[in-house]
């Protein structure tokens, strides 16, 4: 306000360039968002922007200055929106590849059912790695081997599951199927 009084610039002129100018920002606004709550937002933080300079005379013509600050406000609110928009699409997805409790229940059978078909050194890695949730150091510590022993043996394991499920009938990957719920 002191700056105010010693430049001779008093609250109310502004109060006066509100008024002139603040239905054209809105429009302006609202042409460039399409949402009329939007634009009043937008209008709202660059009459903000624009207050200091222009109190402190470093704006020549409000009108201009004032649409271009419309429209920064502007693009900077769309490109928020968009990458909000686009995360959330990310989280979020649609219902392809969703599943019943049945269909998970019977896969997880049919799934443990090829495990138990499988030789032993190899189910041994599978339950090791995917059901107890051991890294491949504390499987290869329990299973007496190195760590590529468990890497070749759980490989092998993970190909012949997917070709005992395919050939009863089962489509899909196993790899995804024995790995449910974020297991390694």
């Amino acid at each position: 306000m002191l700056a105010m009084v010693r430049s001779g610039v008093d609250a109310g002129s502004f109060a006066a360039v509100y008024r002139d100018h603040h239905r054209q920002a809105v429009r302006l606004a609202y042409l460039l968002t399409s949402d009329p709550h939007q634009a009043e937002d937008v209008v709202a933080d660059a009459f903000a922007k624009v207050y200091v300079p222009w109190r402190e005379g470093r704006v020549r013509d409000v009108g201009a200055y004032l649409r271009r600050a419309v429209a920064n406000e502007s693009r900077s609110k769309l490109r928020r929106r968009y990458l909000e928009r686009r995360e959330a699409s990310k989280r979020h997805g649609d219902d392809r590849g969703v599943r019943s409790v049945d269909d998970g229940a019977a896969d997880h059978d049919e799934v443990w059912s090829a495990i138990q078909r499988l030789p032993d050194r190899q189910r041994l890695a599978v339950v090791l790695r995917y059901y107890e949730d051991l890294s491949e150091a504390d499987t290869a510590e329990v299973l007496g081997c190195s760590v590529g022993t468990v890497k070749s043996q759980t490989s092998r394991a993970l190909d012949r599951l997917q070709q005992l499920l395919t050939a009863d009938g089962e489509a899909g990957a196993v790899r995804g199927a024995v790995t449910e719920g974020g297991e390694r």
